[in-house]
């Protein structure tokens, strides 16, 4: 019985491997994520090696190993995307993130959708506004949400005021519950700017006005959240804060 199998795929991420091999982590439509080695991927002749880039959007022939996983083949799906230096740097986000809280070989066809449609819009729209609306769909998509419709500690939904977020504990926390430790300021402005980015359409996104104050806040606190859930620095991310971006 063949182990093979055929799928869409998005790169996330490649790394040379031994003396003239490829290792690849991808992220396919019907199949999650996946790892494959492309055995002479190095090597300039051949095709294959040469396709598995950053960002590349490929139909890949895998076969399935007890061990490793073998790229058999793999052929374009559409024309490399002609990213700037900015528009790549927040490309870098949305694979690492999507490579970080995805499991491997767990369907989730929403999660690749959501990815081709980002590296899309990044060409088209603010990448800073859209990498931010990706990690808070993405982290509703895969269960890591923060909470910030009620409070928490005590569960109390919230009135029309500022409360504070933190990141430890994993959300919201109301005025009665505050106690300083960790937490910082939840703007009703970033709570309003947050629910926003969760809801922008990425086919047909609706304009709508962003303070830049509300706008540092929300990436702040949505970095140190992500931080707290992996446990590790993002390169992605660090490398945005280096170049100020």
């Amino acid at each position: 019985m063949s182990n093979d199998f055929r799928d869409d795929a998005i790169v996330l991420h490649v790394k040379n491997w031994q003396t003239a091999d490829k290792y690849a982590v991808c992220f396919t439509r019907e199949h999650g994520k996946i790892r494959f080695i492309a055995y002479g991927g190095r090597y300039p002749k051949n095709v294959a090696g040469r396709l598995l880039q950053p960002f590349a959007r490929l139909s890949v022939e895998v076969n399935a190993g007890q061990r490793t996983d073998k790229l058999k083949t793999c052929e374009l799906l559409s024309l490399p995307l002609a990213l700037d230096f900015k528009q790549m740097a927040y490309a870098a986000v949305a694979t690492e993130l999507t490579a970080v809280f995805t499991e491997d070989h767990q369907p989730q066809p929403e999660v690749y959708q959501l990815l081709t449609e980002t590296l899309l819009l990044l060409k088209e729209r603010n990448p800073r506004i859209v990498i931010l609306a990706f990690a808070l769909k993405l982290l509703d998509l895969t269960g890591f949400a923060p909470q910030v419709d009620a409070c928490v500690v005590c569960g109390r939904e919230f009135p029309e005021e500022d409360v504070w977020f933190s990141p430890l504990q994993g959300g919201v926390v109301c005025n009665a519950c505050h106690n300083a430790t960790g937490e910082e300021k939840f703007s009703l402005g970033t709570g309003k700017l947050l629910a926003n980015l969760k809801k922008l359409d990425f086919q047909n996104p609706e304009p709508f006005s962003v303070k830049g104050g509300e706008l540092m806040e929300l990436e702040n606190l949505l970095y140190k959240f992500i931080l707290f859930q992996t446990d590790k620095p993002l390169n992605s991310i660090n490398f945005l804060a280096q170049m100020g971006m």
